[in-house]
Order: structure tokens, then C-alpha cells, then sequence
């Protein structure tokens, strides 16, 4: 909206801009004023002095006029030509300009009455007489004393010039005067307006602006007044207040996004502790209570409850809390049903329940005061906590079942290895006892049972080495080692035996994922093959080789050899019952042993078969 003629007059009255321009708009036109009336001035001053020459040169000229009368030594026609030329010097003299100028404008004055007279006395009185006048000595007297008279009236034209540039002289000293001490007043004045109104604001409007750099806003600006700098201290003081209002609200933001992050913080550290804790502490329920505790300190709920129940169960077997009070009616009856489903009595509960894969495995239930309200914060810290209960839960049912499986599995181990030895050396004793009942039956049959007698010795011996060899593997295993920590312990026992033999073994497949049965089968032939060759091969020197096969990477070779005398060329009649065994095993793994000679001597206990982890891999890239 254009501003009206007085609203803008008013505001540049308001302007300390304008009113300084206006303080040396005057200062400026005063200096101008008095140069200018100086100037004028001291032009008419330079006038008078130029009528006071000139009106000396008329006193003069009377002289002159008057000294050519009286001189005789001059022939008349030469004073008539010199009077006659000085007359008319006069003349001209008298009516310059500058002689008339200073009467014509003053006509009432006395410099114009003087003047007067001595133009009518030269015109009337002397100038017609002075031809005459050397005829007539009576003229000649009375002109004398007319051309004194006139030079009286010059002498007195004269000091009125003088006065008058007098008085133009003392004009211009006081108009300079004036005009200096108007001056200093002037500058006073403004001086005081910058002092007052620039100078001292000025001042504070810096002072504050480095206490708003330091970061205090409390500092007010001067914004009193209607001028610039009340407007750039009141402008000031509402942006101090805004960034005081900003950076305490940034301030606010900032505390509160802190306590967010550290109420953050605390949630993840307590879900990483529950995590660790709960996989260090699978088979021990009280350490939840802990957790618990420290779940109501961080959230600030003091009353938690925690319900745990098995898998297959719908009753608590575990009641843990934060806060002792009196257990309501359904908790002692062990009535659930209200917290499990999810569906609880309006009396300020909140359920998180502990479901892993459609298996429930308790409750976590929050009593809030009345009208109490948790924050989404702790809702989502609560529903975690649930969750990783429900978890740690889930892998200890997992880990039970997992143990049973294991249990099943080396039951399922130890009979079928019971089976595959103990049980076929008693089957074969029972053989040869009805072979030794059937000869004692005939007549002589005691001379013919003594072969018998002696195959039951050997096979009870068979069954009794047996039974120590699956003991000592099984005890081996249970002991929770590896594969080459049990061929090692294995290969040691025999070590221990003789001093004449050594062994030694080559093992390269350490990163490789045997089963249980695996390992347990090469194991036994690794153990079977070496005890033959402590026994029967008379060698010194026992080499036990376990790696992948060179041509086919995901085969393993076993390889047992010694540097004895070798084996006879029908195997099968030494220890025919343990050479069968590892045969069967070979067999189990999906391989074929091979006994054989060595080509530099001694014997070659040879065995290679294909992991399950690799077949299980083929199985997968075929879709089998």
C-alpha cells in the first residue's frame, strides 16, 4: 500500500538518516549562505574603495582646476585648452557609475544629499564661472571659495565611502560570525544526535550481537524510538528471542532424542544379554528371573510377570515376578486360559504371549497402574523380550529333542555294532557248541572234539577282543573328540603295547563333516587293521592314512599299511572273523575293502567311499 505525502514526512522525521542529512543538508547551506553574502559583500566593499579613489581624484582635479586659474606663467589660449580638458576630466569623474551608483540608491540618505550638492555646485557654481574667472578677480575669489566649499563636500563624500566599506567589512565579520558560531552549534547538535541516537545504540546493538555469538540470548537491544536503529534493536531482540525459542526447543528435541537413544541403547543391550544369556543358560529356567528384573528397571514397569509352560502343556510351571503381592484367584487355580488367549479382565493387563512357530511357551503379562499408558517404545521392548523368551524356549525344546535324537542315534549305533560283532561271534559260538554236543553224542567223540573245543576258545577270545575294541570306541566317542583325537588315543593304546613296532598317522581331511557312523566304522577298521598288523605282520612300522582321493576330490581313501612279511595268499584263513567284520563295515559306508600285498613289502589295508555330505550334495543339484 503507497504511503501518503504525511505518513511519509512523518517517517522520514523518524529517520536518524534524514535527520542527519537534514543536520548537514543546513550546515552545508549555511556555509553557502556565507560565502555567498561574503562574496556580495565584499564586491560592494571593493566598490567603495573605488569611489573613495575616485572621490579623491575629484578633490584633486578641483586642484588641479584651480591652479591652472592662478597660474600667469601661461598664455591664455594654453589655459583656456587646459581647462577646458580638466573640466571635462571632472565632468566625466563625476558621472561614473561608480560615484552615482551609491547616491541613487539611497536617494534619501545623506551620501545622496552630498552628492546632490556637489554636482549642482560644479554644475551651477564653479563650472560656468571658471572661464571668467581669469578676467574677474571679484569672480575668481567667489570661485575659490565655491571650489573649497565643493571640496569640503568631497572630503565628507569621502569618509562616507570609507564608512560605508566600513560597515561592509564589519557585515562580513558578522555574518561569518554568525555563520561560525552557528556552525558549531550545529555540529554540537549533530554530534549529540550521533552520540545519542547512533552512538550509544550502536554500542549495544554490538554488545548484544557478541553475546548472541557467545550463545546467550538473554541481552536486550534499545529499541525505543522510531528510527533505524530502533528498528534493527527491535528487529533484534525478536530474532534473540526466536533463537532463544528455537534453541531451546532444539535443546528439548536433543534431550529428548537422548533419553530415545539411551532408552534404545538399553533395550538392544538388554536384548543382546538375553540372547547370550539365554543361549549360555538353555537348561536353567531361574535365569529369566534377572532378565526380568532388569526389563522392569529399564522399561519402569514394576510389576512384570512371567509365565513359562512346555510345549505340550496349558499350566505354568514356572511363575516369575517383579514385585511381591498376592496372587489373584486364577494364578493360584492355575487358570490360564484368560492370559494364553490373549483375552484378559479389564483391570489394566497387557499379555505379550511367548509363541515360537504356532507353539506357545508361556505369557509375559503387564499390570499397569490405572490410567497408565506405555509408550510405543516400551510396547516394542516388550513384545522383543517375548519374543526372545519364546525363542530361548524353542531352542532348549529343540535342544531336548535334538539330545534324544543323538541318544536314539548311538543306541541305534551300539546295537547295530553289537549286532555286527558280538552278536555274530555268539551266534557263531552257538554253532560250534551244537557242533561239540553233536559229537559228544557219537562214539569216540571226545577224540574228535577237540578241534571244536579249540574254536570255541578262539571265538570266545574273538568275542572278549570284540567287546574291549567296541568299549573302548564307544568310550572314545562319548568322550566327545574328534576323529583324529580318537585315531590318535587308538593308535596310541596299541603303541602302548609294543615298543617294537611305531605308528604313525597321515591326517588330512579335518575340515570335513563325517557322521557319527562314519566315524565310528573308520575308526573300527582303522583300529581292526592295525591291531592285525601289530599281531601278525612283524614289522616295525605301521602307516595309517586317512585323506580325499586324488583323482575324486569327494572320495576318501583309507589306507592302512605296514612293512612286515605281508599276507599269505589266502587271507581268509587269518583271523577270518575280524577281516569279515571290516568288510561289513567297508560294505555299511558304501565301499569295498581290499587286503593285498605291497608292492615294496608288508601289507595294504586299503578302503575308499564317498561321504554322505557330498552325496547329500548331489542329491540336491539333481533334485533326488
Amino acid at each position: 500500500m503507497p504511503l501518503t505525502g504525511k505518513a511519509m514526512l512523518k517517517q522520514l522525521n523518524r529517520s536518524i538518516v534524514f535527520r542527519i542529512g537534514l543536520m548537514m543538508f543546513v550546515i552545508s547551506l549555511l556555509a553557502v549562505v556565507s560565502m555567498a553574502s561574503s562574496v556580495f559583500i565584499s564586491d560592494s566593499a571593493e566598490s567603495d574603495a573605488y569611489a573613495i579613489n575616485l572621490s579623491g581624484t575629484l578633490r584633486m582635479q578641483s586642484y588641479q582646476i584651480v591652479i591652472s586659474l592662478m597660474r600667469e606663467d601661461l598664455a591664455a589660449d594654453e589655459r583656456q585648452q587646459r581647462l577646458a580638458k580638466q573640466i571635462q576630466l571632472f565632468d566625466q569623474t563625476l558621472h561614473l557609475p561608480t560615484l552615482q551608483r551609491p547616491a541613487m540608491a539611497k536617494q534619501a540618505s545623506e551620501h545622496f544629499q552630498l552628492y546632490e550638492s556637489i554636482e549642482s555646485r560644479w554644475q551651477a557654481r564653479i563650472k560656468p564661472n571658471i572661464s571668467s574667472a581669469t578676467l574677474q578677480p571679484d569672480l575668481l575669489l567667489n570661485l575659490l571659495n565655491e571650489t573649497d566649499a565643493m571640496v569640503k563636500d568631497i572630503d565628507r563624500l569621502v569618509q562616507l565611502h570609507q564608512h560605508h566599506a566600513e560597515q561592509n567589512v564589519a557585515t562580513i565579520r558578522l555574518i561569518q560570525g554568525l555563520a561560525l558560531l552557528l556552525t558549531a552549534l550545529l555540529m554540537i547538535v549533530a554530534m549529540f544526535i550521533i552520540s545519542r541516537h547512533i552512538k550509544q545504540p550502536l554500542a549495544q546493538l554490538t554488545q548484544i550481537a557478541r553475546q548472541i555469538g557467545r550463545g546467550d540470548f538473554t541481552g536486550r537491544a534499545p529499541d525505543h524510538g522510531h528510527d533505524e536503529l530502533a528498528l534493527l534493536g527491535h528487529t533484534l531482540n525478536h530474532m534473540s528471542d526466536a533463537i532463544s525459542r528455537s534453541h531451546s526447543l532444539m535443546e528439548r528435541k536433543v534431550q529428548e532424542k537422548t533419553i530415545r537413544l539411551q532408552q534404545s541403547n538399553q533395550s538392544m543391550e538388554l536384548l543382546y544379554n538375553i540372547s547370550n544369556s539365554l543361549q549360555e543358560s538353555l537348561n536353567h529356567p531361574s535365569e529369566f528371573g534377572p532378565l526380568l528384573n532388569r526389563l522392569a528397571k529399564i522399561t519402569g514397569l514394576s510389576d512384570l510377570d512371567l509365565c513359562m509352560m512346555t510345549a505340550s502343556g496349558n499350566t505354568p510351571y514356572e511363575h516369575l515376578m517383579t514385585k511381591d503381592k498376592i496372587l489373584p484367584s486364577r494364578c493360584i487355580n492355575k487358570d490360564c486360559n484368560g492370559c494364553m488367549n490373549a483375552n484378559p479382565p479389564t483391570d489394566n493387563k497387557l499379555t505379550f504371549p511367548l509363541t515360537r512357530a504356532s507353539t506357545n511357551y508361556g505369557v509375559l503379562v503387564c499390570q499397569l497402574q490405572p490410567g497408565q499408558k506405555l509408550e510405543t517404545w516400551q510396547m516394542r521392548l516388550l513384545k522383543s523380550v517375548a519374543d526372545q523368551f519364546a525363542v530361548s524356549l524353542s531352542l532348549r525344546d529343540q535342544q531336548e529333542q535334538s539330545r534324544r535324537l543323538v541318544l536314539m542315534h548311538e543306541r541305534t549305533v551300539i546295537a547295530r555294532e553289537l549286532h555286527d560283532s558280538l552278536a555274530q561271534a555268539l551266534s557263531y559260538l552257538k554253532i560250534q557248541v551244537a557242533r561239540l554236543e553233536k559229537l559228544l553224542k557219537q562214539p569216540n567223540g571226545a577224540d574228535k572234539a577237540a578241534p571244536v573245543i579249540d574254536e570255541l576258545k578262539t571265538g570266545l577270545s574273538s568275542a572278549y577282543r570284540e567287546l574291549r575294541e567296541l568299549l573302548t570306541t564307544f568310550r572314545l566317542k562319548m568322550d566327545g573328540q574328534s576323529l583324529r583325537a580318537a585315531m590318535e588315543q587308538s593308535l596310541l593304546q596299541l603303541q602302548e603295547r609294543s615298543d617294537s613296532i611305531r605308528f604313525s598317522l597321515e591326517f588330512d581331511v579335518d575340515n570335513l563333516p563325517f557322521s557319527p557312523n562314519e566315524e565310528i566304522h573308520l575308526l573300527q577298521i582303522t583300529r581292526e587293521a592295525s591291531q592285525n598288523a601289530l599281531h601278525h605282520s612283524g614289522g616295525n612300522e605301521v602307516v595309517v592314512s586317512l585323506q580325499r582321493d586324488a583323482s575324486t576330490p569327494s572320495h576318501i581313501k583309507l589306507s592302512i599299511r605296514d612293512n612286515g612279511v605281508g599276507i599269505e595268499n589266502d587271507p581268509g584263513k587269518l583271523n577270518h572273523y575280524g577281516l569279515a567284520i571290516m568288510r561289513e563295515r567297508s560294505r555299511n559306508l558304501g565301499g569295498e575293502l581290499n587286503v593285498q600285498r605291497h608292492p615294496k613289502g608288508g601289507t595294504l589295508v586299503s578302503f575308499e567311499f564317498e561321504p554322505e555330505y557330498y552325496a547329500q550334495r548331489k542329491d540336491e543339484v539333481t533334485g533326488t
